[in-house]
C-alpha cells in the first residue's frame, strides 16, 4: 500500500483530488485482485500437497488482509478529512463488493485463472467439515454404527474430554463467510455440495462395513443420514439464499436445491453403497451365517438394497467367486458343499423370490455336487437326521407349488423376472417361482427316484444296524408320509412294511422270551432272553446279505432256540439269520481287564475262535467259521485296530495280552465298527466283478452308439434311452451307476465331458459301420 499512499500524495500536492477517490478504489481492486486473490487460489488449488485440517487457514489468511485494507482506509479518510476536509466515500459499502468484484474482473478481463479444478478441491474441503458436522450432529447413530460410545467418530478424540468438532464449524463458517464475500459460495456450492455428500457417505458406509456383521445398517445409516447430511445440506442452502437477499448483482446464480430430490438421490447412493460393501463383500460370510444372518437384518438390508438398487450381478459374482475359491475343491466334504448350497438357496430365495439370483449364482455347485458319489447319500442323511434340512421344508409338494406360483400371476405379489434371466441356464425348462428348496436338491439329479432310492437303503440300514436308538418310528413316519406327498406312493410303499416289521418284531420279541421263559431255556436270566430280533418281509426291503458262517454255539443256541419259539407262534413260517447284520455285545475278559465291544454277529465269530487257541491263520479261521477267507481278512482287521490281535507273520494272528494298548471301543465308535461289516458285504461275492465288467461293456458298447449318432447327449438322455433299450424298461441301473461308467470312459479318454454334455473325442467321431454299429444306431433312431 506504500505506492498508493505515494500516488495519493502526488494527487494532493497537485490538487488533484476530484482524482483521489478513483485511484484508491482501482488500486485496492488490483491489489486484491493481482496478489491476494491469486496466493489465495493458488493455496486452495494445492490441496492434494497439504493437510486437508489446515486449509482454512488460507480463508482466515484472505479475511485478515481484507481487514488490513479496510482499517487502512478508515486511518486514510480521517487524515483526509482532518487535514483537507474531503468527504469520500461508505467504506463499508466498499468493502463489501471490492472482493466480488476482484473476482468478477478476474474472470472478464484476464485469463480464467479460476479453473474447474478450483471448485473440485471443495469436494474434499466440504466432505472433511461435513465429516465433522455428521460426527457431532448424529452421534447415537455413529456410535450404533460404528460400536463405540466413548471416543467421537470423527476426531478420535474422548467425548468426556471434548472433541474438536464444534472448534471445526467455526472454522467451516469462516469459509463460508470468504466465499460470500468473493461472490464464488453459490458457485462452489452448486459444484462441490452434493459430490462431498457423496463422498462422505461412500467413506463412512466402507469404515462401517470393513468387518463383517450380522447386524442391520440401514436403520441407523438412515438417522444418520438425515440428522447429519440432509441437515449440513439445508444449512448451506440458507448460507446461500442469505447472501443472495443482499446481493444487488442480479446475474449472480444462488445455490438451490430441492431437498426432496436431493433426499431421493444421496438414499439412493446409500443403498448402492451398502450393496456394493455387503453384497459383493461379504455375500459368502452372510451365506455362512444363516440363518443368523437374517435374525441380526442384515439379509432385509441386502433385499432393500437389491429391490432399490438392482445389481444383482454384483452378488452373483461374488457368490460365484467365493464357491470357486473356498468350496469346490476335492479337499471339502460334501456336507459342508452341500450346507453353504442349501444356505445360498435360503438366502438368495429371499433376496429374490424369482430365483434367478441363485440359478446363476448356484450352478456351478450343482454341477459339482453331481459330480460327486455321495450327495444323495448326504442329503438324505442331514435331511432324516435333522441336519440342513429341516422337516417342514418337505410339507408342500410340487404339484402344489406349481398351482401356488401360477395362480401368483394374478397377484399383488407377483414380481417380474429381473433382466439377469436372460443369461440364466435352462431358462425355458426352469418352473415357476416357487419352488423350495426340496426342490432345488431333487434338481441337482433331474430325478426323484434317486432320493427315494437313498432313503429307503438309509431307513434299512438304521434299522438293520442293530443300534434301537437310532430309529425313532414315530418320526421315520411322519417323514414317509412327507415324502409321499411330494414324490408319490409309488417308490415308498415298502417304507410302511419296514416300518410294521420293525413294531411287529418289537412285539414278537416279548412274546418269544414269554415263551422261552416258560419252557426254562438254559440262557435265560432274569432280565429274559438275551436276543432281540428284526423279522423284516425280504420283498420289501433292499437286498439283505446271507453270508454262510458257522456261528459260536452259544449264539447258535440261541437261534435255535428263538426260531422254534417263533415257529410255535407262527405255523408254517420259519427264519433265516443274517450274521452280516445286528449287534452283539461282547465283554472280553483278558489280562485281568475286562474290556466291552459292540460288534457284528461275524466278528464275534472272529474273536470267539481265540478263546480256543491263541494263533489261527486266515486260511485255519476260513475253514473253521465255513466262510471264504476274503470275509475273515476284511473283518480280522477291526480287531487288529483295537489291538486284541497281532499279526506275526502273513495271514497269522495272535491274541495279544497285554491289555495297555487295548481299548474297548465306545458308543461314539460303536456306529463306525458296525458299519464296517456292511460296507463290505460284498466281498464273499469273488465271482460279480467279472459280471459287472460285463454290464459295463453293454452300457458302453449302446453309449458309443447313441453318441455316433447323435453326437453329444446329457447324462439324463443317455440314462433314459438305456432304460428302453438296454435295460428294457427295468432299473436295473441307477443314474449314478452309468454316470459312475461314463465318468472312467472319461479318466480314459474314451468319453469327454464338456458343459453337462457326454461326446466322443474327434478322432472317434465317425467309424466304419459294422453290423453291431448299424443295428445299435437304428434302435437309437
Amino acid at each position: 500500500m506504500d505506492r498508493l499512499n505515494t500516488i495519493i500524495n502526488d494527487l494532493i500536492i497537485s490538487n488533484e483530488f476530484d482524482l483521489i477517490i478513483p485511484v484508491i478504489k482501482a488500486g485496492l481492486l488490483t491489489l486484491v485482485r493481482d496478489r491476494y486473490l491469486s496466493e489465495f487460489i493458488t493455496t486452495i488449488e494445492q490441496i492434494a500437497s497439504q493437510p486437508i485440517n489446515t486449509y482454512h487457514i488460507a480463508f482466515v489468511n484472505f479475511n485478515k488482509q481484507l481487514i488490513d485494507i479496510e482499517n487502512y482506509l478508515k486511518t486514510l479518510f480521517q487524515t483526509l478529512e482532518n487535514q483537507y476536509n474531503l468527504k469520500l466515500f461508505d467504506i463499508q459499502d466498499f468493502m463489501i463488493k471490492l472482493p466480488y468484484n476482484a473476482v468478477k474482473e478476474q474472470l472478464l478481463h484476464t485469463t480464467n485463472i479460476i479453473k474447474s479444478t478450483f471448485y473440485e478441491k471443495f469436494i474434499d474441503i466440504f466432505e472433511y467439515y461435513l465429516a465433522a458436522y455428521a460426527s457431532q450432529h448424529a452421534r447415537i447413530a455413529c456410535a450404533e454404527l460404528l460400536k463405540n460410545t466413548t471416543t467421537c467418530s470423527f476426531c478420535k478424540l474422548t467425548l468426556s474430554s471434548g472433541c474438536k468438532c464444534v472448534e471445526l464449524q467455526e472454522q467451516f463458517d469462516i469459509i463460508m463467510f470468504i466465499l460470500k464475500r468473493l461472490g464464488l459460495l453459490s458457485r462452489v456450492c452448486q459444484s462441490a455440495a452434493l459430490a462431498a455428500c457423496r463422498h462422505r457417505i461412500t467413506n463412512f458406509i466402507k469404515q462401517i462395513c470393513e468387518q463383517y456383521s450380522s447386524h442391520a445398517c440401514l436403520p441407523h445409516l438412515e438417522q444418520w443420514f438425515e440428522t447429519g447430511i440432509i441437515t449440513w445440506v439445508s444449512i448451506l442452502e440458507l448460507h446461500c439464499t442469505n447472501y443472495r437477499d443482499n446481493n444487488d448483482d442480479k446475474e449472480q446464480s444462488t445455490f438451490k436445491i430441492d431437498l426432496s430430490s436431493c433426499r431421493t438421490e444421496l438414499k439412493h447412493h446409500i443403498y448402492k453403497c451398502v450393496m456394493n460393501e455387503r453384497g459383493a463383500r461379504h455375500m459368502f460370510q452372510i451365506i455362512i451365517d444363516y440363518p443368523e444372518s437374517r435374525a441380526g437384518g442384515v439379509l432385509d438390508d441386502l433385499k432393500r438394497c437389491v429391490s432399490i438398487v438392482g445389481k444383482r450381478h454384483l452378488i452373483i459374482d461374488n457368490v460365484r467367486h467365493e464357491f470357486n475359491k473356498r468350496l469346490l475343491h476335492p479337499g471339502v466334504g460334501t456336507t459342508e458343499i452341500l450346507a453353504a448350497f442349501i444356505n445360498a438357496i435360503r438366502v438368495l430365495r429371499y433376496l429374490d423370490s424369482t430365483g434367478v439370483m441363485m440359478e446363476l449364482a448356484c450352478h456351478n455347485v450343482k454341477q459339482f455336487l453331481a459330480r460327486r458319489e455321495d450327495t444323495i447319500r448326504v442329503i438324505v442323511s442331514n435331511m432324516n437326521e435333522h441336519g440342513v434340512l429341516e422337516l417342514n421344508e418337505l410339507t408342500q409338494a410340487d404339484g402344489v407349488a406349481n398351482t401356488r406360483s401360477s395362480q401368483c400371476f394374478l397377484d399383488d405379489e407377483w414380481e417380474p423376472e429381473p433382466i439377469e434371466a436372460l443369461t440364466a441356464p435352462e431358462r425355458a425348462l426352469r418352473p415357476s417361482h416357487s419352488r423350495d428348496l426340496m426342490s432345488m436338491l431333487v434338481s441337482i439329479y433331474g430325478h426323484a427316484e434317486l432320493f427315494v432310492e437313498e432313503y429307503i437303503h438309509m431307513l434299512a440300514d438304521r434299522m438293520l444296524s442293530g443300534q434301537s436308538n437310532k430309529v425313532d418310528i414315530e418320526h421315520e413316519g411322519r417323514y414317509v408320509d412327507l415324502l409321499k406327498q411330494r414324490f408319490g406312493d409309488g417308490g415308498l410303499q415298502g417304507c410302511d412294511v419296514m416300518l410294521k416289521d420293525y413294531v411287529d418284531s418289537r412285539l414278537m420279541n416279548d412274546l418269544v422270551k414269554k415263551q422261552l421263559a416258560h419252557v426254562h431255556f438254559p440262557l435265560a436270566s432274569t432280565a429274559g432272553v438275551p436276543i432281540n430280533t428284526l423279522i423284516i418281509s425280504s420283498q420289501y426291503w433292499p437286498e439283505v446279505k446271507f453270508s454262510p458262517i458257522d456261528l459260536p454255539d452259544e449264539l447258535k443256541a440261541i437261534q435255535v432256540a428263538y426260531t422254534t419259539a417263533y415257529e410255535t407262534l407262527k405255523p408254517h413260517r420259519t427264519l433265516h439269520w443274517s450274521p452280516n447284520y445286528g449287534q452283539v455285545n461282547l465283554e472280553i475278559e483278558i489280562g485281568g481287564k475286562t474290556l466291552e465291544f459292540s460288534v457284528t454277529p461275524f466278528h464275534a465269530a472272529i474273536i470267539y475262535k481265540f478263546q480256543e487257541k491263541e494263533t489261527w491263520t486266515i486260511s485255519d479261521l476260513s475253514s473253521s467259521l465255513k466262510c471264504s477267507t476274503a470275509c475273515i481278512r476284511k473283518r480280522i482287521n477291526l480287531w487288529q485296530n483295537c489291538g486284541l490281535l497281532k499279526e506275526e507273520a502273513k495271514d497269522t494272528f495272535r491274541l495279544v495280552e497285554d491289555t495297555s494298548k487295548v481299548a474297548s471301543n465306545s458308543s461314539s465308535q460303536a456306529p463306525a465298527l458296525l458299519s464296517v461289516d456292511v460296507d463290505d458285504m460284498n466281498v464273499e461275492h469273488q465271482a460279480e466283478p467279472d459280471k459287472k465288467e460285463h454290464e459295463h461293456t453293454i452300457v458302453c458298447n449302446f453309449v458309443f452308439a447313441m453318441l455316433r449318432s447323435k453326437t453329444s447327449l446329457t447324462l439324463e438322455r443317455i440314462y433314459s434311452l438305456l432304460c428302453v433299450y438296454a435295460f428294457h424298461g427295468q432299473h436295473e441301473r441307477t443314474l449314478i451307476d452309468v454316470r459312475n461308467i461314463l465318468d472312467a470312459k472319461v479318466k480314459s479318454n474314451q468319453l469327454l465331458y464338456t458343459d453337462g454334455f457326454y461326446t466322443l473325442p474327434p478322432n472317434q467321431g465317425t467309424t466304419s459301420t459294422s453290423p453291431v454299429s448299424a443295428n445299435e444306431n437304428m434302435l437309437v433312431d
